[in-house]
């Protein structure tokens, strides 16, 4: 659609300068800075005997593309040699260059302040505005702006790690020939899991996407895999699937041992529309997998699909089959900036625990607060609640209106503790052993001590309030292991062991 414009049009840019100057740079170090423009000529309308005649805006803007002054590059160095006549540059000891978002830091450079290409041959650090890349072998054009990289290692944003060769980066995009990505705790000369892949681009803030990718644990491949998409989204805190598929081992007297693992496929570009998928396999219990779609909206989240789940309101490790069920999981609702919220959910489906089967409805609504700071080292949470559920199987009914409070105190850097009190007020039941709350009303407290720096031990103290035993006496050691934190609990109530081993980047 054509635009047509009676004005007059002036354009006037500044010719093509070059700028060196040593201002407001500490005395030790020198500096330059390297302006570029570029002269152009912009269509004015035209004044004829009849009139003014208009310009058309469309055929303008296709010859004459307006093209902002580029932004200077900056460079500083404890010494700094610039040669006027052929525009060459160079740099020794503590080199900074920037431009814009793009920062390098290196110990030597060497460059053209004309055509604004700089190399450096040693080690360099290289920083934009999302990535932290060390380097060597740089290659930087100011014009760009673009830069080539013989090695590269670092991240591309806070949750994602790469290692490569043959790497370049232009006008916010980057790619690598060959080379390996995991979670910043799994760094290691040899991570504990990474995948490989070969043709890698980075998308900063949307997505990476490698080729002939194998996922490694150590020196073993676990499997290969052509194509993987991994989103990079700030505001998604997705978990890259292909590494939270890693087994993890388990323990506990009633399943047995097993393994187990999760994954979320992003199933459209912006990922709001995914799937979910995650598997158990026990040594008593077997197989327990799950499968299911999600789809992220303003007013909430809907997954549906089949699970097998294990219990969570009681310790017993009772399992269900879920299927069909429909879930939804409401927006958090903050009171402005009171730190109060709430939250809730919804759920549709059919159970099965057993020879016990038959629909299931219910709702949860809770509300709660941002922790509150008493004085040191200590703070305050209190929630509030109510949970209904109806059951087609004997025609049963629950209510629960609950609420509780939990108070934390750290003693010093090594040692804290935790105190609660909950109550449910049940009224009605339920059928199924799978959704039942063994403890309605409860008080108890934990302590920690670090013992060493990958050392913590841990004391859990549970007394029920309705008949007065003690319902939890636990201990438990927590050992860090790189990437991983094992935890083995003895339950002295019970009788039981639990071990557990959990991925920092993958299960928190």
């Amino acid at each position: 659609m054509n635009k047509r414009l009676t004005v007059a049009v002036l354009s006037a840019l500044l010719p093509l300068s070059l700028q060196i100057s040593a201002q407001d740079v500490p005395a030790d170090k020198s500096s330059i800075t390297i302006k570029n423009h570029r002269e152009d000529v912009l269509p004015v309308a035209r004044t004829t005997a009849g009139g003014v005649q208009a310009v058309n805006l469309d055929e303008a803007s296709a010859a004459h593309d307006v093209v902002l002054p580029q932004q200077p590059v900056h460079m500083t160095a404890d010494k700094l040699l610039v040669r006027g006549n052929d525009g060459f540059v160079a740099g020794r000891g503590n080199v900074d260059v920037m431009r814009g978002m793009d920062e390098i830091h290196a110990n030597t450079i060497e460059g053209n302040t004309k055509s604004q290409v700089y190399h450096t041959s040693g080690k360099a650090v290289y920083l934009d505005s999302t990535m932290a890349l060390e380097t060597t072998g740089l290659t930087y054009s100011g014009t760009g702006p673009a830069a080539s990289m013989d090695t590269v290692q670092g991240f591309i944003d806070p949750t994602t790690y790469i290692r490569g060769t043959g790497a370049e980066m232009y006008d916010g995009s980057g790619y690598v020939r060959h080379g390996l990505i995991t979670t910043p705790h799994a760094v290691a000369k040899t991570p504990d899991y990474y995948i490989t892949g070969d043709d890698i681009h980075i998308y900063p803030g949307e997505k990476f996407t490698a080729e002939n990718t194998k996922l490694w644990f150590k020196n073993i491949c676990l499997f290969t895999y052509g194509h993987y998409e991994g989103r990079l989204d700030k505001d998604r805190n997705q978990k890259p699937w292909i590494f939270s598929l890693l087994p993890r081992p388990t323990y506990n007297n009633d399943n047995g041992i097993g393994l187990r693992g999760d994954a979320r496929f992003p199933m459209n570009r912006n990922g709001d529309l995914y799937m979910d998928v995650n598997y158990a396999v026990y040594s008593k219990e077997g197989f327990k997998p799950g499968l299911k779609v999600g789809k992220r909206t303003p007013v909430g989240t809907f997954t549906f699909g089949y699970s097998k789940e294990e219990s969570t309101d009681n310790d017993d490790h009772i399992w269900a089959t879920r299927w069909p069920e429909l879930r939804y999981y409401m927006p958090r609702i903050y009171a402005g900036n009171s730190g109060i919220y709430i939250d809730g959910s919804a759920s549709w489906g059919r159970w099965a625990e057993g020879d016990r089967e038959g629909t299931h409805k219910g709702f949860r609504t809770e509300l709660t607060h941002n922790p509150i700071h008493l004085w040191s080292k200590a703070n305050l949470r209190f929630f509030t609640g109510y949970r209904k559920d109806l059951y087609s199987y004997r025609d049963a009914v629950r209510k629960d209106p609950y609420w509780g409070v939990v108070l934390n105190q750290g003693i010093n850097s090594r040692l804290w503790t935790s105190f609660w009190y909950k109550k449910h007020n049940l009224s009605g039941y339920t059928p199924y052993r799978f959704d039942t709350i063994d403890h309605p009303r409860q008080k108890g407290f934990s302590v920690g001590y670090v013992l060493t720096p990958l050392d913590t031990i841990m004391f859990t103290f549970n007394k029920n309030l309705d008949n007065g035993n003690i319902d939890d006496r636990n201990f438990t050691w927590v050992r860090d292991l790189h990437s991983f934190i094992a935890t083995v609990t003895y339950k002295q109530v019970d009788k039981e062991w639990e071990v557990q081993l959990i991925s920092k980047d993958l299960d928190f």
